[in-house]
């Protein structure tokens, strides 16, 4: 396990069989736990979205989509970037699911996306308990509707397909009214795979996205260094003695080397 901060979002990143394990104990200790596929929107969202980024620091399990997550937060593995791009996690928590029989409710923002979902997991991996199903898009007064069908047939496991920050916020505010072990955020990028199961590369739209996303992620860090040496009083006092520069200014003896070339 090691701990990242990425965009200002704080969370813990597990191996495959360490997530493996939290999955079996979330399963077996009588509470609601909660699990969320992060993507580069997601992040980018959440750094912008104060509430937001707290509902993401609540989860008990965030799994990240790309190697690029890790990289933002200090990490470089490459056991864990192969486990990302081989999407092993969500092979290993479908494979649990149906091994053992888990009963699923699958919660989407429309009936077409919830069969779109159904169907994604079906090819991904093979048969699943799906007991029920029930469409929200966030409007006043559907989140009693979708937590009295829930418990009305008291599922193991919630999989969702809803876009954030709604699918956050239902989580922060209905978990505790939930009779259910597990919930568990998907996102499209975890079906969009190979025939081996593996996370393909999207196009244009996604390349931009990542682009974006490194920028982000890049000035937030040099910010953050900025904010911690005005912060030092030792940084501080070498800035006014001189001997070093503030990022983006140039002493006035550099100002003047620079004019005699």
């Amino acid at each position: 396990m090691k701990k990242l901060t990425v965009l200002g979002i704080e969370f813990k990143d597990y191996t495959v069989r360490e997530s493996m394990r939290r999955v079996t104990m979330y399963l077996n200790n009588g509470v609601c736990n909660t699990v969320d596929f992060i993507t580069h929107d997601v992040l980018l969202k959440a750094s912008q979205d104060e509430d937001m980024r707290e509902s993401l620091e609540m989860m008990d399990l965030l799994i990240p989509t790309s190697n690029d997550i890790l990289q933002a937060g200090n990490v470089s593995s490459r056991s864990r970037g192969k486990e990302i791009e081989s999407n092993l996690f969500l092979k290993g928590l479908l494979r649990k699911i149906s091994k053992e029989g888990r009963s699923v409710f699958l919660l989407a923002p429309s009936e077409a996306r919830l069969d779109s979902l159904k169907e994604s997991l079906l090819n991904f991996y093979g048969p699943l308990n799906i007991v029920a199903s029930a469409s929200g898009d966030g409007t006043a007064g559907e989140d009693d509707f979708i937590v009295n069908e829930v418990n009305s047939c008291l599922p193991d496991i919630i999989i969702m397909n809803l876009e954030s920050p709604y699918a956050e916020r239902f989580i922060k505010e209905n978990r505790m009214k939930l009779n259910t072990q597990l919930i568990v955020i998907l996102r499209d990028v975890s079906f969009r795979v190979n025939s081996r199961g593996e996370v393909k590369r999207g196009g244009l739209g996604e390349f931009l996205m990542r682009r974006v996303f490194r920028n982000a992620a890049d000035n937030y860090v040099k910010e953050d260094k900025a904010e911690e040496g005005a912060e030092n009083p030792e940084v501080e006092a070498l800035i006014q003695s001189g001997k070093i520069v503030e990022l983006g200014k140039v002493s006035a003896e550099e100002n003047r080397e620079t004019k005699d070339l």
